[in-house]
């Protein structure tokens, strides 16, 4: 289990980590355990392809450089989950998480339509949860190398080409969509962050659940 759910734990780089975030990683490596330890082969869409197994945490000052380069600060409970439980995986896509699998922190911009350019994580997404658009590709993106995905990270892929993303900069910071190309514009997630999307994707797997939306 991680930390001391009574104080503030540390990250491998000094970086404390608030008492409740701490409780909830704990949660939800328990249940990442119980998950892996179920019999048989999965169930749930996907999970055959990493078996519910992560790659090992990054170091902190790993994820601190990829901060500086990047100009930004990743959402705290993800990167508490990256260098305290796990990054990417044994699959093909990556390590358990939904879908096929969370990809891990260094495969970042292949949600993008486009090629990463300086500056693409801190350049703020445009979306917003609530925010219907008529055309959104052609509001936000209208140029041929306008990134519509900008100032979010790939999470794991769904299928047919589309991915679950996280918002790094901008209005929306830390809420979970998709990279979809309908009208109306991405479709955000009801969670409020990273670690609540996570498990509850894990809460539908102990339930035998088979797809999770």
């Amino acid at each position: 289990m991680l930390g001391n759910h009574h104080e503030s734990s540390d990250t491998n780089d000094g970086v404390l980590i608030d008492p409740a975030l701490s409780t909830r990683l704990d949660r939800v490596a328990a249940k990442l355990a119980a998950a892996a330890r179920l019999p048989g082969e999965p169930v749930m869409f996907g999970a055959s392809a990493h078996r519910f197994e992560l790659g090992p945490p990054l170091p902190g000052g790993e994820v601190a450089a990829f901060e500086r380069a990047h100009g930004v600060s990743l959402p705290e409970d993800y990167r508490a989950f990256i260098t305290k439980i796990g990054n990417g995986g044994p699959g093909r896509w990556g390590g358990a998480g939904p879908y096929y699998g969370l990809h891990p922190l260094q495969d970042w911009a292949t949600s993008l339509w486009g090629m990463p350019e300086p500056h693409m994580l801190a350049t703020p997404f445009p979306a917003e949860p609530g925010r219907v658009y008529s055309d959104w590709l052609s509001e936000v993106a209208p140029g041929d190398d306008d990134e519509p995905y900008r100032g979010t990270l790939a999470l794991s892929d769904q299928g047919c080409g589309f991915l679950s993303v996280l918002v790094v900069s901008g209005p929306a910071r830390g809420r979970i969509t998709d990279n979809n190309d309908t009208p109306a514009g991405p479709a955000f997630t009801d969670d409020a962050d990273f670690l609540t999307w996570y498990e509850r994707w894990l809460d539908a797997v102990l339930a035998g659940a088979t797809h999770f939306r």
